[in-house]
């Protein structure tokens, strides 16, 4: 069975909740609650069993000397190693100790940079955009992210090679005591916040049921409160009636997240 998407999912929620369309009258909850008490609890879920993905990187680790003064340039001749793909990235001047960005790719020997640091002679390395060394890798670009657990470096290897690797902001470094050489391919092994959407979904089938018994028991609750009449979920009941209702369904939800927690065990992977 395909998995359900959010129009699905909110569907079996109104069914649960008794709450199913009626010609000549409206629903009781409103589309747009019920999406927000869907992401509220998706966010829950993804704490619990997060949405695995392995993501590819590439090492930056370009390095080399310059050979023209240009102001605010990086003029390399001689490596001629530059690329559209450069813009944004952090030149390190390895003589001077001073950074700049590159803004504009001019030629495979020539770049732009925010700052005038370079002249000819003087030595530079390039890393990833805000990184100050060949392990960083920039992270910015992933979505939904919670967490990296773990890095393959080298990838494709038979027993694979596992990496540690810490996390600061938008960097991540590898956790390795060589130096990687550029273009090197880097696998992370990322969790994410669980997606659901009309065009796709990340739950698998426990998931799901999950959801939808969260989503029940906390729309539930909300109703009882803001109710002041007796209200119909399967028989007349009194907002006592339907708060206790969705407690209960609230605590089997509960439940079944705790069964859901995957425990994370701390490996030292090696460094060398």
């Amino acid at each position: 069975m395909g998995r359900k998407n959010l129009s699905a999912v909110i569907a079996v929620v109104r069914q649960r909740l008794r709450d199913e369309f009626v010609f000549g009258t409206e629903f009781e909850w409103e589309d747009d609650e019920l999406s927000l008490l869907t992401n509220d609890c998706l966010a829950e879920i993804s704490e619990c069993s997060p949405y695995q993905v392995k993501e590819m990187f590439y090492i930056v680790a370009k390095s080399g000397t310059a050979t023209a003064t240009t102001a605010s340039h990086l003029v390399d001749a001689t490596e001629s190693q530059f690329v559209a793909g450069d813009v944004g990235k952090t030149v390190y001047n390895a003589t001077d100790e001073t950074t700049a960005k590159i803004t504009i790719y001019n030629s495979a020997s020539d770049v732009t940079l925010d700052t005038d640091i370079m002249a000819s002679g003087e030595s530079y390395e390039i890393h990833c955009g805000d990184g100050t060394s060949p392990r960083d890798i920039n992270i910015a670009d992933i979505e939904d992210l919670l967490y990296v657990d773990k890095a393959e470096y080298p990838t494709r290897q038979n027993p694979q090679v596992f990496r540690n690797v810490e996390v600061f902001g938008d960097i991540l470094t590898l956790d390795i005591s060589s130096t990687p050489t550029d273009g090197d391919e880097v696998f992370l092994y990322c969790a994410k916040t669980h997606q659901l959407t009309e065009a796709s979904s990340t739950l698998n089938p426990k998931e799901e049921r999950l959801l939808i018994l969260g989503v029940v028991g906390q729309a539930a609750i909300n109703k009882a409160r803001s109710l002041i009449n007796k209200i119909n979920i399967g028989g007349a009941r009194t907002p006592a009636d339907m708060e206790a209702w969705g407690i209960a369904q609230l605590t089997l939800y509960r439940q079944g997240l705790s069964e859901l927690v995957q425990s994370r065990i701390s490996i030292d992977y090696p460094r060398n």
